[in-house]
């Protein structure tokens, strides 16, 4: 009986104490193989998910920056408004004091393009202010003029010729086409065809469209200079340094206005007889006057204290008129504009 007890306990090689037969050490690896694969299968999904919610969220966070710092150049528009009406009523102001001798002293927020820069809760805004009449009106304007701006510009002797015959073409409602213009033969033949428009210009953003303006003759650069609002004369007390060198004022001059209108507004008395005794300037003082407009475009950039590249950038033009019960009235707002 002992003899069978000690044969039942004895156990045969590759037998487990439990008397079932240990796998073969092939099937072993096949099984670790296909655990590790499993494995790495489920780092791939759990990887993918993570970068996709690290996406998601990344987007989220630019979406709510950029919404906070839409919010702080809308609230910049808004308060330049204010601070332009103030200005426009003591230009008013000192019109009417002309005779009394006392003037009120010069707004910055007169429309000279200054650059403002307020702190505002969560982050800043930079505000620019122009009065159009400051600008040449590119509906207006005389060829010679548009050439020497694009010209003090800096862009070259080669393009300025294309640049002015293209405008003159795009806003004269006749066919004729002038030597380095183009109409709507040429615009038709692009590889996304449009015909010219053959009548006034809306904005100047609309030189996109036009012939010689492409890289480098950036239209949002351009409205810095150039207007589609108001008359043919130009402010000198909010003209930028570059329009007056296009109307053919010598730049010992320029630079001399622009110093003396930093501490008041220049005044027609004391500027004009220094322009008509340059025969030169004859055939421009019609050009010229010291007053703004009512129109006025506002540049405002929101940005994120902490984040340098969360920006976003609103243009509004506006008109003022103290008789509406609101004193300004919204004619052009450009949401995401370049800046």
């Amino acid at each position: 009986m002992s003899g069978m007890i000690v044969a039942q306990n004895r156990r045969f090689p590759g037998q487990r104490e439990t008397g079932r037969p240990w796998p073969p050490a092939r099937e072993e690896g096949a099984i670790l193989l296909l655990v590790i694969w499993i494995l790495a299968l489920l780092s791939v999904v759990v990887l993918s998910w993570a970068q996709e919610w690290r996406t998601e969220i990344k987007l989220a966070a630019n979406f709510r920056d950029d919404r906070r710092c839409y919010h702080l150049a809308a609230a910049g528009v808004y308060y330049a408004l204010a601070k332009v009406t103030a200005a426009k009523l003591a230009e008013h102001q000192n019109q009417v004091s002309l005779s009394l001798g006392t003037l009120v002293a010069p707004d910055t927020w007169n429309g000279d393009q200054q650059r403002h820069l307020l702190e505002l809760p969560g982050g800043q805004v930079e505000v620019r202010v122009a009065d159009e009449s400051g600008k040449i009106n590119l509906n207006q304007a005389d060829p010679e003029i548009l050439a020497n701006l694009f010209a003090v510009l800096g862009f070259s002797a080669s393009k300025v010729p294309v640049m002015v015959d293209s405008i003159l073409d795009w806003r004269s409602p006749d066919s004729l086409i002038r030597p380095h213009g183009a109409k709507s033969s040429y615009y038709l033949s692009l590889d996304q065809p449009y015909p010219a428009k053959s009548g006034k210009f809306d904005t100047v953003e609309e030189l996109a469209w036009v012939r010689g303006f492409g890289a480098g003759a950036n239209p949002a650069r351009l409205s810095a200079y150039l207007t589609v609002q108001d008359g043919r004369q130009i402010n000198l007390n909010t003209a930028p340094q570059e329009v007056m060198l296009a109307l053919g004022l010598q730049p010992d001059l320029v630079s001399t206005l622009i110093q003396e209108r930093q501490v008041g507004p220049l005044r027609s008395e004391e500027v004009m007889p220094r322009l008509s005794g340059d025969p030169q300037m004859q055939n421009l003082i019609h050009y010229i006057t010291f007053n703004s407009s009512t129109f006025f475009s506002i540049l405002a950039t929101g940005m994120i204290n902490d984040q340098e590249k969360a920006r976003h950038t609103i243009k509004a033009i506006v008109r003022l008129d103290k008789k509406w019960n609101t004193p300004w009235k919204f004619l052009y707002w450009a949401d995401d504009y370049p800046g």
